[in-house]
Order: structure tokens, then C-alpha cells, then sequence
């Protein structure tokens, strides 16, 4: 993660863009982003979490192909493959979603030095926002 802040940046500019369009796209007005991180398994965590219906498992596996879009001539279907392509191939970790109880979350894995490992007991699973 270290060397690249802007684009860290854009990529929760973005992952918060998609809740906050799920949003308003079901209606949900009792709105919610958790973000919270945690050390676990040699990784570090970082989660977004929204309560907004969560993605279609239909078309679940498709969001992060580069043109997919459920925004209906609004998106360009490049904001989660970019996001994507710049954690896999530049920050060395990995972009993931899953459905919740309420609605999606979106964490970002990456791998954790030894000097960061040391103090774990003290970063279980903090809450950002």
C-alpha cells in the first residue's frame, strides 16, 4: 500500500461513490457505511460496508470486468476494475466483495511486514468510521 496515497485516495472515493448510488438507487433511507480494519492472518484489512441491499448475485461476479456498469448510461463500468487492477497489480493485495445480512462490503487485503505483525494484538479489529 505504501507509495501510492492518491490512488488509495480515489479508491474509497469510488467504493464509497457506489454505496452512496446503491443508495439512493433502493431507496434505502436509513443509510450506513461502516469502515473498519483489521490484522488478521498476516494481512491487513481494510472493509467497506454499506447497508444498501448489497449486489445481485447475478451479476456479482461481473463487477469488477472492465465497461460493466449498472448505472445505466451514467457509469463508465471502470471505477471497481481500475480499483481492482491498481490493488492487485501495483499494492500487491487483493479487492474482494461479499453480500451481508444488509448489504455489501468491499475489503481490501494486504500483505502485513513483521514489525506490524508484532503489535496484532493491539489492531484486532478497529473501526474507522
Amino acid at each position: 500500500m505504501e507509495g501510492y496515497p492518491n490512488e488509495f485516495g480515489q479508491i474509497l472515493i469510488n467504493l464509497l461513490t457506489n454505496a452512496k448510488d446503491a443508495f439512493i438507487e433502493n431507496n434505502i433511507s436509513d443509510r450506513e457505511i461502516k469502515i473498519y480494519s483489521e490484522i488478521k492472518d498476516n494481512s491487513f484489512i481494510l472493509s467497506v460496508e454499506d447497508n444498501a441491499g448489497g449486489i445481485p448475485e447475478e451479476i456479482k461476479y461481473k463487477i469488477f470486468e472492465p465497461y460493466f456498469s449498472t448505472k445505466d448510461n451514467v457509469g463508465t463500468g471502470l471505477g471497481l476494475y481500475i480499483s481492482k487492477l491498481i490493488i492487485e497489480n501495483y499494492m500487491h493485495g487483493k479487492l474482494n466483495v461479499e453480500n451481508t445480512k444488509k448489504g455489501a462490503k468491499f475489503s481490501m487485503v494486504f500483505p502485513v511486514s513483521e514489525i506490524l505483525l508484532e503489535n496484532e494484538d493491539n489492531h484486532k479489529h478497529r473501526e474507522l468510521v
